[in-house]
């Protein structure tokens, strides 16, 4: 995930207010995860965010449990995933499109990849799908 611009940046840790709570500056935290202090002012400012290995770390500096280092997103369960998945399957065996596609690597080889035909078609069925469900 590349760095955003602050003003550009969705909360999605709260490590800066947990830090705060927990009396602990930036700079033990850049020590404690052996990272750049400017590493930890951007997970603050939430323009990048930690890897596992990393939220695990402070989450044991400051004693709190990985889950209240994560802000809440906000998502509610419309069952998405389940009409997706027999999207998927009826994409798949009623239409022929197959889960991957061969091309050709950098180096000329042929491999196998993620159909990009089939991932745009869910996407653009999901899109659907979310307007219809906050509709009602």
């Amino acid at each position: 995930m590349g760095r955003k611009k602050a003003e550009e940046a969705k909360i999605i840790n709260r490590i800066k207010e947990a830090a705060d709570i927990a009396g602990a500056s930036n700079r033990l935290i850049s020590l404690w995860t052996d990272v750049k202090y400017t590493t930890v002012s951007s997970w603050n400012s939430n323009t990048s965010q930690p890897s596992e290995m990393n939220l695990n770390e402070i989450g044991e500096l400051l004693e709190e449990d990985n889950r209240n280092l994560l802000a809440p997103q906000g998502r509610v369960n419309t069952g998405l995933a389940k009409i997706l998945e027999q999207e998927l399957n009826r994409l798949h065996k009623e239409e022929g499109l197959p889960y991957e596609v061969e091309q050709l690597n950098k180096k000329g080889e042929n491999v196998k990849v993620n159909n990009p035909e089939l991932t745009k078609r869910l996407k653009e069925f999901a899109e659907r799908y979310r307007k219809k469900t906050v509709k009602k």
